[in-house]
């Protein structure tokens, strides 16, 4: 029985995230997306939920809720992500100006690419290994730390400062924004 039970569970929880998928795509198209541009969306999103290894739960078309954080995803063909979906709920507080109060690291050099915006002062996986940027416009004096994958770490400058290029995100594992 317990068998019964658990290969249940597993198809419930797997039709759930199929639903899940379903209607973001479905939400990206009543956006104005195309069919290709929707699903390469939805394809970036699932793929970022693998590699976060259930550290973060989707909660509109482009951006992931990492608890105290937003990973931002752009549309297949743009710069920069844009509020797709409940423009209530889903605002991008990390376009080429990071809002007060934010730690916001970006996948591209310029602000660019997919981001990060950190609000809660908590550590933050980076899941790029690209050249990025950074903006930390956090409290006054407030100083982040980047941790490596060989074990250091690194801590950055205080609030407000910026890095518009040259942050090689790949011996990055993580951030913890204050």
């Amino acid at each position: 029985m317990t068998t019964v039970l658990v290969a249940v569970t597993g198809t419930g929880a797997a039709s759930a995230a199929v639903d899940d998928r379903a209607a973001f795509v479905a939400e990206s198209r009543a956006a104005g997306l195309s069919a290709a541009q929707a699903a390469g969306l939805q394809d970036k999103v699932d793929a970022y939920l693998i590699k976060l290894s259930g550290k973060g739960t989707q909660v509109s078309p482009n951006q992931i809720d990492l608890g105290g954080a937003a990973l931002n995803v752009t549309v297949p063909g743009e710069k920069r992500p844009r509020p797709l979906g409940d423009v209530t709920t889903n605002v991008i507080q990390c376009d080429v100006y990071a809002d007060y109060k934010w730690f916001c690291a970006y996948q591209y050099e310029f602000m660019e690419g997919d981001n990060i915006g950190m609000y809660r002062c908590d550590v933050y996986r980076i899941p790029w290994a690209t050249w990025g940027s950074w903006i930390n416009n956090q409290t006054e004096g407030t100083s982040p730390t980047a941790y490596f994958t060989d074990g250091s770490s690194w801590r950055m400058p205080p609030a407000y400062d910026r890095q518009d290029t040259g942050v090689h995100w790949q011996p990055v594992r993580s951030i913890r924004n204050c």
